[in-house]
């Protein structure tokens, strides 16, 4: 009875426990439903929450036109001044061996029909001559100094110191060069003859063949007064470089060259040069082989050397006696070797204490042979920048 007992009890027991597991894990389970079902709703808001919405899309309406008023344009008028004629100009004649034109037989363009494009209106045009050039254009230099050229001087023999003309000629002429060259370039010397107030300067000594008359219309004088002058050009020259130069020359009627008080070339044309008593002489194998100007023969220099940077007086004595003149002053560099001419001779670069400016080159080179010498290449004797 005790066992039944025993057995009631612990069937009892064992159902008690049993009840009590199942009331002790139904909380758990309710959890866990609580916890999934938080976690469906969390995951349902979450889906919610970041959908995208496709925004809508904004359409751009543009402005409306602005009416620009329009303004009433009025034609323009400009007044057109009248064409005016060049005023004519001196002409220079010389006496140049070069072909006639009347010689050169050319076709009748008229008759066969060709001429009919340059008529208008039944008459022919009429072409302009082309245009010379004036005396007085910097072939003897310029009105103003740029600080780097030769100062000139002219003095006309054949008058008095007060204008008047003395009757001099020839003789007297040469005379005054020949003393002038004698006391050492005395400028007294010349003091008892005319002496044109206008001076020139001039960075080259460069003046081809041409007419006389050219000195004196230079320097504010009489065109046709082109007989017996002499032009004293004063300067100094420098050289950035240690250098070692010589002058070339072709003069007519001649031409004196003296650097730092020593005269290093003297040269005239071939039949007046012995009627000057100077002496200078160069005998260099090259003197008077190769020509520059008209039937005028090149003077080979004596040696000159300049110092990096040190200044030498410079001067130039030239003049003509009337006809056609020629003075030109060209450098050779020892050690540079030169072009070669037709006549075998070295193209030397012209004398220069500045770069020439184009319209004098073309001046030059309007009255000067081709390749007979250069103007744009050689040393320029002047420490400016």
């Amino acid at each position: 009875m005790n066992q039944t007992k025993t057995n009631r009890i612990s069937d009892t027991e064992m159902t008690t426990r049993k009840s009590r597991k199942i009331v002790k894990g139904m909380p758990a389970a309710v959890v866990i439903s609580i916890l999934i079902h938080i976690g469906l709703f969390a995951l349902a808001g979450a889906l919610v929450i970041f959908t995208i919405v496709k925004p809508k899309e904004i359409e751009f309406e543009p402005p409306p036109p602005v009416k620009v008023p329009k303004m009433p344009l009025k034609k323009l008028q400009v007044k057109m001044k009248k064409p005016t004629k060049p005023k004519s100009t001196a002409k220079i004649t010389a006496v140049v061996n070069r072909p006639d034109l009347h010689d050169i037989q050319f076709p009748d363009l008229a008759s066969s029909g060709i001429g009919a494009g340059l008529s208008s209106g039944g008459e022919m045009v009429q072409f302009a001559e082309m245009p010379s050039f004036d005396d007085d254009d910097g072939l003897l230099g310029k009105e103003k100094s740029v600080g780097n050229d030769l100062e000139g001087t002219y003095y006309d023999i054949k008058r008095t110191r007060s204008g008047t003309y003395n009757g001099e000629g020839n003789a007297t002429w040469i005379s005054v060069v020949d003393k002038f060259i004698q006391k050492g370039w005395d400028t007294s010397v010349l003091s008892r003859f005319y002496r044109a107030e206008d001076k020139r300067y001039t960075t080259c000594i460069m003046v081809p063949s041409m007419s006389s008359s050219i000195a004196p219309s230079a320097f504010g004088q009489d065109p046709g007064s082109g007989l017996f002058w002499i032009v004293h050009y004063k300067g100094k020259i420098v050289y950035p470089e240690d250098i070692t130069f010589r002058f070339w020359c072709a003069a007519d009627a001649f031409m004196a060259v003296r650097v730092n008080g020593e005269m290093v070339l003297f040269d005239g044309w071939q039949h007046d040069r012995e009627s000057f008593s100077v002496k200078w002489r160069n005998n260099d194998s090259q003197s008077n082989i190769y020509r520059l100007g008209h039937n005028t023969f090149m003077e080979v220099g004596d040696w000159v050397t300049l110092k990096a940077g040190e200044p030498q007086n410079f001067e130039v004595l030239m003049g003509d006696q009337g006809g056609l003149c020629a003075l030109m002053l060209v450098v050779e560099v020892k050690g540079v070797k030169y072009p070669q001419n037709k006549q075998g001779g070295p193209i030397l670069p012209v004398f220069k204490t500045a770069k020439l400016s184009h319209d004098l080159i073309d001046r030059i080179y309007f009255d000067l042979a081709p390749n007979e010498c250069c103007l744009t290449n050689g040393p320029v004797f002047s420490d400016f920048e």
